[in-house]
């Protein structure tokens, strides 16, 4: 799905910093594992909520950090939220209507 520029646009800063041991980002749509990204590839996780734009009503990242085992763990109580379709449709600029 093509998303509009004036929907992408804060995206990047709605992502979470990672620090300490946070070397990831984990991302979901309506709750369902969507991705683990490396915190070092901002651009491919926005590649992955551009494409799964549209798949789901909200698209979230927590931090995460996967130690030496490959084991995942998670920043738990902290969702936060990069894109909304309900909020979102609400910032769409509608299409040029013809002159009547």
């Amino acid at each position: 799905m093509k998303v509009p520029p004036e929907v992408k646009r804060g995206w990047e800063a709605r992502f979470p910093s990672l620090d300490g041991k946070w070397t990831h980002w984990k991302i979901t749509g309506t709750g369902n594992f969507i991705a683990l990204i490396d915190g070092m590839d901002l651009i491919g996780a926005l590649e992955v909520v551009e494409e799964n734009y549209g798949k789901y009503i909200t698209i979230k990242a927590s931090r995460a950090t996967v130690n030496e085992n490959g084991e995942l763990a998670e920043e738990e109580k902290a969702l936060f939220e990069i894109c909304n379709l309900e909020h979102d449709e609400k910032i769409r600029v509608p299409d040029d209507k013809p002159d009547t």
